[in-house]
């Protein structure tokens, strides 16, 4: 596959992406949150930063670009989408080791995806981690070991499931791939040091302390539920390379393609104890896309073409209208108004974006229960609560009874009434 073939294709995604992150009104939920801490790390407060559940890789990589004083939203989808373009060179490599002839359904079946691209709009750190693990798994098919180690070690301190790089290759050559754990393990403990010594204890993994404490999820830890559900979100998130992928397993793969194979599986394993979500399984694109790649490679050409054709269709499809509703810029309008009102003082809201546009800290990336939410309303220092009033738990009036005797409903100005009503947000002020 050409260099200048491969450009094109990376320099069309890049564009689409963007095109993508023009229709977006807000962030994702989690991507406020990283923008957050990458605000705290241009500002030097590195304790601040470090005391969230989520990893600190991607919010560090956007840092320089804030403390510049670039937009942190446009500074996101900038860097999602040349994430996204850049990932191109490293799969195409992967997919002409994989199989001859597979180097360029790989990379238009990625260009393709459903998902990425309006994950990279959204500000997820997803298609920085991709980029990551692809490179990491071409440097493993060269056996280069502690190169392997070295990307599941960044890759790891942008998503924990960058360890599965390393392990893919040690579950298949542990006399061999064994050095690949020791860059990996240092990021481990380096990212545990720097949590103690920002005064938030030794913790290798403080999201997984912070999921085993969450009552909001019922079907957490049902494996058999998951692994049930996760044909459909394969499918959700890859679209054909998901039928490609279940091709690929049900044949004997040369050895070059068992360890991309190995992170696939390693990957269900891990959500299915968790909760399936299709997002997560986009961790491991990387591998799913050459493994599609060469299965594609082994068709006619007339066939290769109108699935390769199909696909790029469907990916346009679903990532036009899949995403952040539109009507969530009522979020960020209702944040942005908050902001002059709060005069220093605290805010209480079940909606991430609010808080953020507010200038304030998201809440953790969980739902509260209502004795939750009134709990914290009740701090002194609390001037403002906004709630969502079609929450998933159903709980608002309950909340608005809880709140009635230290806070009255707000009434929003014309130019935002239509649109927090719409969206469902009521605003409360402390009396």
């Amino acid at each position: 596959m050409s260099r200048s073939t491969c450009c094109l294709i990376a320099g069309l995604l890049a564009a689409w992406a963007l095109v993508l992150s023009a229709m977006t009104s807000v962030p994702s939920e989690d991507g406020v949150s990283y923008l957050w801490m990458a605000q705290q790390f241009a500002a030097g407060e590195f304790r601040a930063a470090l005391s969230s559940v989520f990893p600190p890789g991607y919010p560090l990589l956007l840092a320089p670009g804030m403390a510049l004083g670039a937009d942190p939203e446009r500074l996101a989808q900038a860097l999602g989408a040349l994430a996204l373009a850049a990932t191109v060179w490293p799969l195409a490599r992967l997919g002409a080791a994989f199989a001859p002839g597979a180097a360029w359904p790989t990379v238009v079946l990625f260009a393709a995806s459903p998902l990425l691209p309006r994950l990279a709009a959204e500000a997820y750190s997803e298609p920085a981690f991709v980029l990551v693990m692809a490179w990491g798994a071409w440097w493993g098919t060269q056996q280069r070991w502690w190169s392997v180690g070295t990307a599941a070690a960044v890759a790891f301190a942008i998503r924990p499931e960058g360890s599965l790089l390393a392990a893919s290759f040690v579950c298949l050559q542990p006399w061999r791939a064994w050095r690949a754990l020791l860059p990996l393990g240092g990021s481990v403990l380096l990212l545990a040091c720097a949590r103690a010594a920002a005064g938030h204890g030794f913790d290798v993994l403080p999201l997984l302390a912070f999921h085993e404490q969450r009552d909001d999820l019922p079907d957490r830890g049902m494996v058999l539920v998951h692994l049930l559900r996760t044909p459909g979100l394969l499918l959700e998130a890859y679209a054909l390379a998901a039928l490609l992928l279940v091709r690929a397993a049900t044949r004997r793969l040369p050895a070059v393609q068992r360890p991309a194979m190995w992170q696939v599986l390693l990957q269900i394993a891990v959500v299915a104890t968790f909760v399936a979500r299709r997002r997560f399984f986009v961790s491991c694109a990387n591998a799913v896309y050459p493994l599609a790649g060469a299965v594609l490679a082994g068709w006619s050409p007339r066939w290769r073409h109108v699935a390769l054709g199909g696909s790029v269709l469907l990916g346009v499809l679903l990532g036009r209208t899949g995403g952040v509703g539109a009507d969530r810029a009522a979020e960020a309008a209702v944040g942005r108004w908050l902001a002059p009102q709060l005069q220093g003082q605290e805010l209480v809201t079940d909606l991430p974006r609010i808080a953020w546009f507010a200038g304030h800290r998201p809440p953790a990336p969980r739902h509260f229960t209502a004795v939750q939410l009134l709990a914290q309303a009740n701090a002194p220092d609390v001037r403002h609560v906004v709630l969502s009033i079609g929450s998933k738990r159903g709980q608002f009036d309950e909340l608005q009874q809880g709140l009635t005797e230290a806070f009255v409903r707000v009434e929003l100005p014309a130019s935002l009434r239509e649109l927090a009503e719409r969206r469902g947000i009521a605003v409360f002020a402390r009396r």
